[in-house]
């Protein structure tokens, strides 16, 4: 933790918070002719949940700090992930901080989560750890020589709960509506993984619960076996409170076209497939595997159409049609037709 060098007045503050997400949920790359596809716009950080007392209250020493008596007080149980609502009166030096620690540390070091005092001062609050236990609440003194634990409040973390309804099959990349109960806490999020999978990160989608109840988020492309999971994002670390077996089957899709076509020319091609955001019918070499590269494509999504043309290459040979899924996880060819370029 880095410290910063700040200053003295007594002051008293009460507060409560809630503090973004996340990581990284990969998005596919478009194909490499096609006009990239834009993914969504990362989601803004939140706001913290504003303290029981105004921040102007506090009267901050901004100056060179100097000791004092502290009281510190703080419910003596809360869930995890939620806010804490914390009471202190003290110097009040900028860099002096209220911490979070396993029960009986005495080092001024190795916190869990704090929050300075200066901060605390603009409204921002401790959230407890996802992570149920005993521990400390702490109000440190920094006078730039040394630190001191003034004032010690015994915390207890319980767990935290949620429940998911969610459907039990979908085709690939399926909008899901998933209705959840849990904290709901700012960062918290449901999402998708594949079966067993146990890390918190490299999830396939997901939706961030403070974008409204129920959530909704898309199934992967390929068929398999996934799980839907509620996911408590709090310090210390994010703890999966929720999951429901999710099985993705592959959607049906044709495609129709001549059985060959003159260089240069344009053919019509018939299609139907689920139609998914981004989805296309593609023109690649024959039995060309990967979903970018494509020498020329048109998308079907949202279009009422069931067909349109595609122009043939100028070198004869042996080509595909393909209908083309775009989903999470990775585009899946669904459908492929041979037509030969003469």
């Amino acid at each position: 933790m880095t410290l910063w060098t700040r200053g003295a007045v007594c002051a008293v503050a009460v507060f409560a918070v809630g503090c973004s997400k996340k990581s990284s949920a990969p998005v596919p790359s478009p194909p490499a002719a096609k006009a990239p596809t834009v993914a969504p716009a990362p989601a803004p950080a939140p706001t913290p949940a504003p303290s029981p007392t105004p921040a102007g209250t506090i009267k901050v020493n901004e100056a060179d700090p100097v000791d004092g008596d502290v009281t510190l007080k703080a419910p003596s149980t809360v869930t995890a992930g939620s806010p804490i609502e914390v009471t202190f009166t003290g110097p009040a030096n900028a860099q002096d901080y209220v911490d979070l620690v396993p029960r009986g540390t005495t080092q001024t070091s190795g916190e869990l989560t704090y929050v300075y005092v200066r901060d605390f001062a603009k409204g921002v609050g401790l959230v407890a750890l996802g992570k149920p236990g005993e521990y400390d609440l702490r109000y440190v003194l920094d006078l730039k020589t040394a630190r001191t634990v003034k004032a010690v409040v015994p915390l207890t973390i319980t767990a935290a709960t949620a429940q998911l309804t969610a459907p039990a099959q979908a085709t690939g990349a399926e909008p899901l509506t998933i209705q959840w109960t849990g904290p709901g806490q700012p960062k918290d999020y449901v999402d998708i993984v594949p079966a067993g999978f146990t890390e918190t990160s490299g999830e396939i989608s997901y939706a961030y619960t403070r974008d409204g109840n129920p959530a909704t988020v898309t199934a992967p492309g390929p068929a398999g076996a996934y799980q839907v999971r509620y996911v408590l994002d709090a310090p210390g670390g994010r703890v999966v409170l929720a999951t429901s077996p999710l099985t993705v089957t592959t959607p049906v899709a044709t495609v129709t076209a001549p059985e060959q076509g003159a260089a240069g020319s344009k053919v019509v091609i018939e299609f139907t497939g689920p139609r998914r955001k981004g989805d296309y019918v593609d023109l690649v070499k024959k039995g060309y595997e990967a979903t970018s590269g494509e020498l020329t494509y048109f998308y079907v999504a949202g279009q009422g159409e069931t067909k349109n043309e595609l122009e043939l290459p100028k070198d004869k040979g042996q080509y595909d049609v393909r209908y083309v899924m775009e989903a999470p996880h990775g585009r899946v060819v669904l459908a492929r037709r041979a037509i030969s370029v003469k």
